[in-house]
């Protein structure tokens, strides 16, 4: 099954640029959004510009977004190759809602056009999406793995009030389906143990039979995007909250506070 990277339809061409801006981005690239190129002939803006340097060697693309009715015809491949030659890109893409004219394929072929819709984009770059992505919400919320981690509760033994203790547990009963869904795509896990990414919706029913409590939006996310933004804003409010009843953290700065504490 294809993965897909968002389940956002864009509704319009502006906002089929920003999304598109946006992955890119998120894929670990340097992203204009209405870029404005100096060609010999003259200067364009193009829709999305994106270069990534690699063993200092840097790689251009840039992107066209159609978000029309009807398909593309060919005069636009042949307009935007003329861009994609002169700015000496190394891949162009024209994005379209709904597909091309014949005209357009064939103006196309042997070139380093690619013509894909929103769907095939989002194929195309979700390897490398999906890596970028993890490795940003393992370094913005792993902290809170600690927490579930088999050595027990941090700081728990600690506690000597009755009261703090159970208040204690009660969030960390109340964040425990994030210590056990996040570990699902820990770019660190993936390092030693390579596996492919669960499908979605999430299958929930082994953490269901333990009654682990999973929000509804979890439950029901069908794609990445998505569903990290949702796991990443979770384990930040458990963070917080864990951090504020750990006697460990609790007089802590967040500044001060280290991954084991």
């Amino acid at each position: 099954m294809t993965k897909q990277i968002t389940k956002r339809i864009p509704e319009g061409g502006d906002e089929l640029e920003t999304v598109v801006a946006e992955i890119l981005e998120e894929c670990g690239l340097s992203v204009q959004h209405q870029a404005v190129l100096h060609l010999p002939r003259g200067i364009v803006t193009v829709d999305v510009l994106a270069q990534e340097t690699i063993e200092s060697i840097t790689y251009q693309i840039i992107c066209e977004c159609k978000n029309w009715s009807t398909n593309v015809p060919q005069e636009k491949v042949h307009a935007f190759r003329t861009v994609v030659v002169e700015s000496g890109a190394n891949r162009g893409y024209i994005i379209s809602r709904t597909g091309f004219q014949s005209g357009a394929i064939e103006a196309a072929r042997s070139t380093n056009i690619e013509l894909i819709t929103f769907a095939e984009f989002q194929a195309i770059f979700f390897d490398k999406w999906i890596k970028n992505r993890t490795w940003a919400v393992e370094r913005d919320v792993g902290d809170i793995n600690t927490y579930y981690e088999p050595f027990g509760i941090p700081g728990m033994n600690q506690l000597t009030d009755e009261g703090e203790k159970e208040a204690y547990y009660n969030v960390w009963l109340k964040y425990l389906f994030v210590g056990l869904i996040l570990p699902l795509f820990s770019p660190y896990l993936r390092n030693f143990q390579p596996r492919p990414y669960p499908d979605l919706p999430l299958d929930l029913k082994q953490y269901q039979d333990k009654d682990v409590v999973v929000p509804q939006d979890i439950a029901e996310a069908t794609s990445y995007r998505e569903l990290l933004a949702l796991l990443q804003a979770y384990a930040k409010a458990g963070l917080e909250e864990m951090r504020a009843l750990n006697p460990i953290t609790r007089d802590k700065a967040a500044a001060d506070i280290h991954r084991d504490d």
